[in-house]
């Protein structure tokens, strides 16, 4: 590289750095949006680490303790240790993310296409969405690790040919990315199509040039994916004395919960899946379950309805209120006696459905509630909503809502963020109106920008499509495949899962529909159209260098 390539770089490298700052900047204008009393969510995950930053682990064993992946805790701690406000390393590892992704396209691109990516990236409107990413939610944690799974892979295929030594950084941050990624939320295993489809890629070229290479690579990926949940399983045979990192994937706690879905008594009723009459039904046949009842039918878990007749448990709360109800009844000590439990709950339900002393559907030792032929259509429905919501950044605001409650049940998120708490109607903050007024212009500003940046890509979103059919019959017909459309497909996979996942959560359990919800899913979206668009430069500038070959030759 040359004095005047090293300057263009180190302006492109100034530039990235100086659009990161200011919008570092702008969102440190956002609070953090407190909801006091969601103890099953933003409340727990801050628990579980003021525990860890004590030095307690995940605190004493009860109904929660265990129900939510350490990932997202563990990371708060980590923030809170190095005095670093929680936002401000939310936003930091989001542009560590995006930073990483653009550094992997390095061997094909330049520094202002690096510089591009990057800035694509890191401006995605959803990353300082406020009124549902401004909770302290397992997305801010969740969405940078898949951006690094994606960088790490991307970059692998594209130094298949260099030396070992370029190579294992990037298996290490891949490995490591994904083995946290899996123990920050349950339902990770919707990114596996994707890292499956991309290693693939890496794995055809690499067993063709150098397959003991390539085998060292897998099982050094493959030890550090491992290695956090090996970590938190030992930590929590150690405090807990059970081998694992989430009940609700314990196979004591799926055969219980299935066991439990499989009868059929009463009315089938949408997102409810065990009904009242089912679960009267069920405690003439099951001690186990019988012995729940007095904690189990409390009228606070149930949705409000017409008649007491009416009111049932819906999908978003049953397992919580299984779960709570075990834990009061004195049956969860530890989480060795809770999942012993739960197996001889499934154990006795399924015996007597066996029998034929329930009316039952088949065995199913899963969370997912039978899907009925009706419920297709709905799933169809809902799916294309989905997707026209992500794809058009529907709901984009960067104001932030209040908070909820009082002093005394914010002191926790004041105290863990070290970050600013939006006001709440029971907690107002001292007025600070000329802090309040600079605020205020700063998410005019990120609104604005948000705004006009979701309306581009949902503009694009038209356009990437468009390309990659016509790329795709184009490619049919020379029956060749190239590595853009490779990730372009991976990407999109990655969305398409996501989104049917959500669609059979929203239609069979409870309603799912916001932006923290498909967090993740957006940078993504924005990796698909930055792959298509390489795919169609890389043709037209194959296309072009022939035309010009031909010339020179005749």
């Amino acid at each position: 590289m040359n004095a005047q390539e090293r300057n263009r770089t180190n302006w492109w490298l100034w530039i990235g750095v100086a659009l990161t700052v200011f919008k570092l900047w702008l969102t440190r204008s956002q609070p953090v949006f407190a909801i006091g009393n969601a103890s099953l969510d933003d409340r727990l995950v801050l628990e579980l680490a003021q525990s860890l930053v004590r030095g307690e682990w995940l605190g004493s064993y009860n109904e929660g303790t265990l129900a939510k992946g350490a990932g997202y805790s563990l990371f708060i701690a980590l923030a809170f240790y190095l005095g670093v406000p929680l936002g401000l390393a939310q936003q930091g590892l989001y542009a560590l993310a995006c930073a990483l992704f653009s550094r992997a396209l390095k061997p094909v691109g330049n520094s202002f296409t690096q510089l591009l990516v990057y800035l694509t990236l890191l401006w995605n409107p959803m990353s300082y969405e406020a009124p549902t990413m401004g909770r302290i939610m397992r997305q801010h944690l969740v969405t940078p690790l898949g951006i690094m799974i994606f960088a790490s892979l991307v970059a692998l295929y594209l130094r298949r040919t260099e030396t070992f030594k370029n190579q294992w950084p990037w298996i290490i941050m891949g490995g490591f990315a994904t083995g946290i990624f899996w123990i920050t939320r349950e339902e990770s295993v919707w990114i596996l199509p994707s890292i499956l489809l991309l290693l693939g890629a890496i794995g055809f070229q690499g067993w063709k040039t150098s397959r003991p290479k390539y085998i060292a690579l897998c099982l050094i990926g493959l030890s550090c994916a491992m290695t956090p949940s090996l970590w938190v399983s030992l930590k929590n045979h150690q405090h807990y004395g059970w081998f694992g990192t989430v009940e609700f994937k314990a196979s004591e706690f799926k055969s219980a919960y299935g066991s439990l879905q499989r009868v059929k008594v009463g009315p089938e009723l949408a997102q409810v899946p065990v009904s009242r009459e089912a679960r009267a039904a069920i405690y003439q046949v099951s001690p186990a379950f019988a012995s729940l009842k007095p904690w189990l039918e409390r009228e606070e878990w149930t949705n409000e309805g017409p008649t007491p007749a009416d009111r049932q448990i819906k999908g978003g709360w049953f397992m919580w209120a299984l779960r709570e109800s075990v834990a009061h009844s004195g049956q969860a000590p530890d989480a060795r006696s809770a999942l012993a439990f739960y197996q001889i709950l499934a154990n006795e339900v399924n015996a007597a459905s066996d029998a034929g002393l329930l009316p039952a559907r088949p065995r199913s030792d899963s969370l997912i509630p039978p899907i009925r032929a009706n419920d297709l259509s709905d799933i169809t429905r809902t799916s294309l909503w989905f997707a026209d919501f992500v794809a058009s950044f529907t709901s984009f605001s960067a104001y932030p809502q209040l908070s909820v409650g009082d002093r005394e049940e914010l002191k926790l998120f004041h105290d863990l963020t070290g970050d600013r708490i939006s006001s709440s109607i029971r907690a107002p903050e001292i007025e600070r109106p000329n802090q309040k007024i600079m605020q205020l212009h700063k998410m005019n500003l990120l609104q604005r920008i948000g705004t006009n940046l979701g309306s581009f890509f949902f503009a694009i979103c038209f356009v990437t499509h468009l390309i990659i059919l016509t790329r795709i019959v184009q490619l049919f017909r020379s029956r060749s495949l190239s590595y853009p459309i490779v990730l372009a497909a991976a990407a999109w996979g990655g969305v398409a899962v996501f989104i049917l996942i959500n669609a059979l959560v929203h239609v069979l359990s409870f309603s799912v529909i916001a932006v923290s919800t498909f967090a993740p899913i957006y940078p993504l979206l924005i990796i698909f159209h930055i792959a298509v668009f390489w795919d169609a430069y890389s043709a037209w500038f194959s296309k072009t260098n022939q035309i010009n070959r031909d010339q020179i030759s005749a």
